[in-house]
């Protein structure tokens, strides 16, 4: 089962509680946790974790949110990478997964 896979088991589990994740709570994490947490005030989840080794040069974000609903996943993607512009300056990479809230 993927890591994807894996988190909405676990959210789906848990709701109708909104999840705000920071698995790896540095200060680029937490940071990343507020931009996003901001920019997508109705999201259900948000999860960021430095996939470094903690010196936040690569980060795995993970946003959950009704936002994304009829757009495309690279404009989902856009929303992040919008959102977050001025911290990808200072990282070596950024990988993105977004996903719908569970309607059922």
């Amino acid at each position: 089962m993927t890591l994807p896979c894996l988190r909405r088991l676990l959210l789906s589990t848990l709701r109708p509680q909104v999840r705000w994740l920071c698995e790896s709570a540095g200060p680029g994490s937490t940071r990343l946790v507020t931009l996003l947490k901001e920019r997508f005030p109705q999201a259900t989840a948000v999860e960021v974790e430095d996939i470094s080794g903690g010196c936040g040069a690569m980060y795995e974000v993970w946003v959950e949110a009704p936002d994304f609903k009829g757009l495309s996943r690279v404009k989902q993607h856009k929303l992040i990478t919008e959102t977050l512009k001025v911290e990808i300056q200072d990282m070596h990479g950024l990988r993105i997964t977004t996903t719908l809230p569970d309607t059922t």
